[in-house]
């Protein structure tokens, strides 16, 4: 099917360009939001009549945006939520919540703006887009955490703090310093380290690692101490 674009459409084209798309995305989406026309005779002349106004309007559209980037662009969205150790969030968050959020910092923008196909429902630190036009778009940092002081550790290390990461931290930190030597590591050590890191959560663990592997009968090098 071939329609007129009203407006910058990412891998179709610009304004006024005539292109060819399945019927269904047509009809169920371009056309209702005003983002094209069919290519009929009428809409043509019709086009050619309002060419002037419509790109006037979307060069309007595009200053507008660009002021909206200016608060928008860097901006941390924080949401506090209740999680489990794991991370899984007691519920979800959606753009709805980020929407709101900005709201309250005075930034106005809609949540078909917010490139978030997908609902969250664990503890995260990441990036989204936001699409304020077609032609002007910028990325936000998403921060879902148990508490503020959680908030300001994820953005520190730049990812989700949950007792499954930080497990997994100390057991690659401890692997790397047994391997230091570039002498193999035992399967017992193996044993050791996987045993400790999945049924501790305190900062005693590499205490508690080391007191495991020196019951062994050769002996922990100084740099495997440290």
């Amino acid at each position: 099917m071939n329609i007129i674009l009203l407006e910058k459409i990412k891998k179709l084209g610009n304004i006024g360009d005539e292109v060819t798309v399945k019927s269904g995305y047509a009809r169920n989406f371009l056309v209702p939001n005003n983002k094209a026309l069919y290519a009929t005779p009428e809409n043509r002349k019709y086009f050619e009549e309002k060419k002037t106004e419509i790109n006037t309007q979307n060069e309007n559209l595009i200053k507008d945006a660009k002021e909206k980037l200016k608060k928008l662009s860097g901006q941390e969205v924080i949401l506090i939520r209740a999680a489990s150790d794991t991370g899984q969030l007691f519920g979800s968050v959606s753009t709805k919540d980020i929407v709101n959020n900005l709201a309250e910092k005075n930034i106005s923008i809609s949540k078909n703006e917010i490139d978030l196909n997908k609902s969250i429902k664990n503890l995260t630190y990441e990036k989204v887009n936001v699409n304020l036009h077609p032609e002007v778009s910028c990325e936000i940092i998403l921060n879902v955490a148990r508490s503020s002081e959680e908030a300001s550790k994820q953005k520190q290390i730049g990812k989700a703090v949950t007792s499954n990461s930080e497990t997994e931290d100390i057991k690659k930190e401890v692997n790397e310093k047994l391997s230091e030597e570039n002498e193999p590591i035992t399967d017992k050590q193996k044993q050791i380290v996987e045993a400790v890191t999945s049924n501790s959560e305190t900062e005693d663990i590499k205490k508690e690692v080391n007191e495991k592997l020196s019951e062994e009968n050769e002996p922990i090098t100084g740099k495997q101490k440290s």
